[in-house]
């Protein structure tokens, strides 16, 4: 890892298995914020593809259900690209979705640019996100919201950790003086805990 790269959190490079099914997207933070319902069109139809891999709820032994899979596949695409897409500040607007299916994780990456001063902001969010406890400071930034219309709460990645179980890890690549590609990595388990 070079001095231009900085990793943060449970972030993976190279998985050790070969998924089992994977899917890219790739598309424009302006073509999504002209037409804001494209965020959960893209959600939807990820989380429906990806619920035929789940057994119906009669059949779920060890699996989440088919039903399941689909409302937490969905939920947490939609908050990775809506917020990946409202935060493109940069002068590359691409956005690069991933979804790769494991036989126990389901692991989605979403990708962006930022400026360099948008960057710094957001990896200290995310260092404040992974070193705290996650549902104090849910609580903490939820009543922060309620006095002040800060945008950069870190709600939704909160959500994530405490009502999904997710996984996260944030992956910074400078570009350029002025340009940061942002990767954030969500695993989120496809086995039920019994």
């Amino acid at each position: 890892m070079t001095k231009d790269v900085e990793i943060l959190g449970k972030f993976v490079e190279e998985p050790r298995e070969k998924p089992l099914s994977q899917t890219s997207l790739v598309t424009s933070a302006a073509d999504m914020l002209q037409n804001w319902r494209r965020v959960s069109l893209s959600s939807d139809f990820l989380a429906r593809y990806y619920s035929y891999y789940f057994p119906y709820r009669e059949k779920a032994k060890q699996k989440i259900s088919r039903d399941e899979a689909e409302n937490n596949i969905s939920f947490v695409m939609n908050e990775l690209i809506e917020n990946t897409a409202k935060y493109a500040d940069a002068r590359d607007k691409t956005v690069t979705i991933k979804i790769m299916l494991f036989e126990n994780d389901i692991v989605f990456q979403v990708s962006n640019y930022l400026t360099t001063s948008l960057s710094e902001s957001f990896i200290k969010l995310a260092r404040e996100i992974l070193v705290s406890n996650p549902e104090e400071l849910y609580i903490k930034r939820l009543e922060r919201n309620t006095e002040s219309d800060s945008g950069d709460s870190g709600l939704g990645y909160l959500t994530l950790i405490n009502d999904y179980g997710i996984r996260m890890g944030f992956k910074f690549e400078k570009i350029d003086a002025e340009l940061v590609r942002v990767t954030i990595q969500a695993a989120m388990k496809s086995m039920e805990e019994r």
